[in-house]
């Protein structure tokens, strides 16, 4: 079943590319592209509503940050995904909602805790 709007479209979102800059204009030249690769598997793709850019937080290593603060022991993190975060949320929410918990978890949360920076 297609999602449909109140006007009967079939909305997408779309999202991609990263770019390493602190500019937050969308560059028209990056969307049509990205338009143009949408629709080989969208054909029904037509104009779009809203173009927009914004700052993506990511760690130094590259790895979300999910666990306890090492600076507040009442505040637990969960960022540093990038352009991943639709991607890996489900899991990030696994591994932080069983440490809060204080239960054992599927998903090894060591190479995610925070204070792997000191």
């Amino acid at each position: 079943m297609a999602n449909i709007d109140p006007q009967g479209r079939r909305p997408y979102r779309l999202s991609g590319f990263v770019d390493f800059t602190p500019d937050k204009d969308a560059d028209r030249g990056r969307i049509d592209a990205l338009l143009d690769a949408a629709r080989v598997h969208l054909p029904d793709l037509e104009a779009i509503d809203d173009a927009s850019a914004c700052h993506r937080p990511i760690s130094a290593d590259d790895r979300p940050l999910i666990g306890p603060s090492s600076r507040y022991p009442n505040l637990y993190l969960c960022t540093g995904f990038g352009s991943r975060g639709w991607s890996i949320g489900l899991g990030s929410g696994k591994i932080l909602a069983d440490q809060i918990l204080g239960m054992s978890c599927d998903i090894d949360p060591e190479p995610f805790l925070p204070s792997r920076f000191g």
